[in-house]
């Protein structure tokens, strides 16, 4: 275990381990991640034979000593809260210097760095976290080249026209809101009968979705067309998920009779737009 060189505070009151496998620790503290974080203030708020629950106010000195005593998780390195296998040591860097380090955000953050920022703080419920990582991930600078409208110059605008200019950033801003939306949609496993651990196989699943190497990066990271990570989906790592209620939830997402995949939203998005568009004209869809 190595302790990080910034995020490991001497006064911090709740230790954290990377999953990962690089069991990377964090020493933060304990009543901002409970005021922050709902997941946090509900696991951190949890009563403790013989202690007090840790307020933003309390005597974190006395507390601590009290919890290293008692053997409490997250009271030392050795009992360090282990987070999730899903959130590599770098995003959670990234997620815990957003929390407690406020001078790096006067900095344009990188399109990965908002991915990590808005996959820890769904997670942990965030929500501080969740906005600002979608307001930047709004921002011209966060999107491919291709979809800036700020690179179009006037004279390219009045040749495109102002209705069609006006649908193109509608549907911008539409097809980026799906994909934030679709990168942290709650998708149920269809479990087969011989699952024996539903809730390790919902797990797996859920790191698979959410994970900057699967559907999540594919989609805010990589800018892959839905239609794209529905083909690809079979294929992204999924950890030990049972094999057979990994390909009926694969199949379970591909279209049927009667509804549509919503990995294909945002092709219905751009196919009304182009209808649109040719109405404007006088052309019929």
């Amino acid at each position: 275990m190595a302790r990080h060189p910034k995020l490991y505070f001497i006064d911090g009151s709740l230790i954290l381990k990377a999953g990962d496998g690089s069991d990377t620790l964090y020493n933060v503290y304990r009543g901002t991640m409970i005021a922050s974080s709902e997941f946090f203030q509900t696991m951190l708020s949890l009563p403790q034979e013989g202690m007090q629950v840790l307020t933003e106010t309390g005597d974190t000195k006395s507390w601590l000593q009290q919890a290293k005593d008692l053997g409490l998780d997250g009271s030392c390195d050795e009992k360090a809260l282990t987070l999730p296998p899903q959130f590599r040591a770098q995003e959670i860097e990234v997620f815990l210097d957003f929390m407690f380090t406020q001078g790096w955000m006067v900095l344009k953050p990188s399109p990965e760095t908002l991915c990590a920022i808005l996959k820890l703080s769904h997670y942990f419920v965030v929500q501080r976290g969740i906005d600002w990582a979608k307001n930047g991930l709004d921002s011209p600078e966060a999107l491919l080249p291709v979809m800036r409208l700020n690179d179009f110059e006037p004279a390219e605008e009045y040749l495109i026209g102002s209705v069609a200019f006006l649908t193109l950033a509608k549907v911008q801003q539409k097809v980026l809101e799906t994909r934030i939306d679709l990168a942290f949609a709650p998708v149920v496993v269809n479990h087969s009968n011989s699952c024996s651990n539903h809730a390790y196989c919902q797990m797996q699943w859920d790191g698979m979705w959410k994970s900057t190497d699967g559907v999540l990066g594919a989609l805010l990271r990589d800018e892959e067309p839905g239609c794209l990570v529905l083909a690809g989906l079979p294929s992204y790592p999924h950890g030990a998920m049972n094999v057979e209620c990994h390909r009926r939830t694969c199949d379970g997402l591909q279209d049927s009779d009667d509804k549509p995949s919503i990995l294909k939203e945002e092709e219905r998005i751009i196919d009304a737009a182009v209808t649109q568009l040719l109405k404007s004209m006088g052309i019929p869809g």
